[in-house]
């Protein structure tokens, strides 16, 4: 399942990591959002996430500046809803 998570962006950078079948380096964008939720006591709530893209989605975010609204596309996964993990877009 596909979905857009919007938010304020914070920061992106490029991150290596190792496939652990393969043993190559990959090269994946990361991009840092901030998502505020105003609670019903009226107080607001900062959550921060990082989400891993394709390499390629790197000029996509390339001129965002901090606090920019931004949509990121990503798929989720998980066992249930209360255990969702924020995944590369497929």
């Amino acid at each position: 399942m596909n979905v857009i998570i919007e938010g304020y962006h914070l920061n992106g950078f490029v991150k290596e990591r190792t496939d652990k079948k393969t043993g190559q380096i990959i090269a994946e964008y990361v991009e840092q959002i901030q998502q505020r939720k105003e609670l019903p006591n009226g107080q607001i709530q900062v959550e921060s996430f990082d989400i891993p893209l394709d390499i390629s989605m790197q000029k996509q975010f390339a001129e965002k500046k901090l606090g920019d609204k931004v949509s990121v596309p990503c798929n989720v996964y998980g066992e249930n809803f209360a255990q969702i993990k924020i995944g590369k877009a497929k």
